[in-house]
């Protein structure tokens, strides 16, 4: 407490008994406060089940709709800015007839171009090759849909090539497709951090076509 010589009372100075009592005071109100409202709350939802109904189905899509944003943000967070890793050979376990959809496409630097497997086989692969033995980052990938068929590349995985035979695999490794038709909306982010290989392999086991517009890998 501080002690107020011209005037001959106890002031109210920083810290002082006055102050942690107006504050408990304070506090004692907000508590009492929320409790009406809780209370009214409960009052509500027993008058009437449907009321309680439809406010569960209203706090359900309020978590589902945060849960989608956070994995949002989450997946932006997981961008790289590390160095890029070229392909030195990109290969695809086969293509689309009549159309220009090699697996060159994915790494020509062209929004506009893509890969497309062909859609009967019960797996799909697409191998990017490194120059030489390589630590890897992040992964960058473009579906190569953005209408409804995005839905294809859902369940992708990728693993890093330890050898010609050997797989390892990656941190964060699988696809899964979100809703949303733009470029922005269908780009991936996967995590290989700390793997060493030849290169990386993305697969497929969902009996369908196996598409990129562009597939980036970074180094850490």
């Amino acid at each position: 407490a501080v002690v107020s010589t011209q005037s001959g009372h106890y002031g109210r100075g920083p810290g002082s008994c006055q102050d942690l009592i107006v504050t408990v005071d304070q506090m004692k109100s907000h508590v009492t406060s929320t409790n009406l409202y809780v209370q009214e709350i409960r009052n509500r939802m027993e008058r009437s089940e449907q009321g309680q109904e439809k406010m569960e189905k209203y706090f359900e899509e309020k978590i589902s709709g945060l849960a989608e944003v956070v994995s949002e943000v989450l997946d932006r967070c997981k961008r790289t800015g590390g160095e890029l890793i070229p392909a030195v050979k990109v290969e695809q376990s086969s293509t689309y007839p009549g159309y220009s959809v090699g697996p060159e496409k994915a790494i020509d630097g062209n929004l506009g171009t893509q890969t497309h497997t062909t859609c009967t086989l019960p797996r799909q692969w697409f191998r990017y090759h490194f120059s030489e033995r390589r630590t890897i980052g992040q992964i960058k990938v473009v579906n190569g849909k953005i209408n409804s068929n995005r839905v294809r590349l859902n369940g992708m995985r990728v693993s890093v090539m330890l050898d010609n035979l050997n797989r390892l695999p990656c941190r964060v490794d699988t696809v899964t497709v979100r809703e949303g038709d733009t470029l922005e909306a269908q780009t991936y982010y996967l995590d290989c951090t700390g793997n060493t290989g030849i290169g990386v392999e993305f697969v497929l086991d969902t009996n369908t076509c196996l598409e990129f517009r562009q597939i980036e890998v970074y180094a850490p």
